[in-house]
């Protein structure tokens, strides 16, 4: 030990170097349930990407700036999904490597306030283009 360094605590023991070496290696069950959670993340923002480009196929009695900003929120919710899935993939295997608690997300609430926004929008889409 070099002149001045303090000897490691229980705390930091095995939190040195990149994250994915930290700690010991997890049962392979729960990195590999860990992993299919980020997939299920993927897949609904590859859903919400395909959404947009519906939406913006629309008929020609929606108006096109309606139609724009349809697949504009929708695509950044995309962004934002595969965002949050990969973040929240990467804290829950960093945790089990380190043998703690997996924590709570505080994700949830933003997703119901995100796909309440993108129901209203849908109504005012939908109520834009009735006959």
């Amino acid at each position: 030990m070099a002149t001045g360094e303090r000897p490691p605590t229980p705390e930091s023991a095995g939190t040195e170097g990149p994250w994915q070496e930290q700690g010991e290696e997890p049962d392979y069950r729960a990195t590999l349930a860990n992993e299919r959670t980020f997939l299920a993340w993927t897949r609904t923002s590859l859903a919400l990407l395909a959404g947009s480009l519906a939406v913006v196929q629309l008929g020609q009695a929606t108006p096109i700036a309606l139609r724009l900003a349809l697949a504009a929120y929708l695509i950044a919710l995309a962004i934002a999904t595969v965002l949050v899935g990969y973040h929240r993939w990467r804290s829950v295997q960093h945790r089990m490597r380190l043998r703690q608690p997996l924590g709570r997300s505080g994700y949830q609430p933003l997703i119901a306030l995100a796909m309440l926004v993108l129901a209203v929008l849908i109504c005012v889409s939908a109520a834009v283009t009735a006959p």
